[in-house]
């Protein structure tokens, strides 16, 4: 069985906050949306329970799904269809390549 740990930088924090900025489908690490996360930042985050923080917004979405391809890993989210509103549409964040 595999287990995931948590490191002593995880103690009492309740969940990690990926940031969105409006048109664009890069994942970052700062509400300023200057720092994009590497693959492993995303992959952590995800796997210790992320929100994802829309830019614009009040709210946040949970992630749904993470994958990589590649060196580049990505979290999917459900996010509200702009035209239809008893739709919605699967969008995605990607992370930068690990250096």
């Amino acid at each position: 069985m595999d287990k995931i740990y948590q490191d002593a930088k995880d103690k009492n924090v309740a969940a990690v906050i990926i940031y969105k900025k409006a048109a664009q489908t890069k994942a970052y690490a700062d509400a300023d949306c200057t720092v994009q996360l590497t693959t492993a930042e995303l992959k952590d985050a995800f796997i210790k329970g992320a929100v994802i923080k829309l830019e614009g917004t009040d709210g946040f979405v949970k992630p749904i799904k993470y994958s990589e391809s590649g060196s580049i890993g990505s979290v999917f989210y459900i996010k509200p269809n702009g035209t239809t509103a008893t739709s919605a549409d699967i969008a995605s964040l990607v992370a930068a390549a690990n250096p």
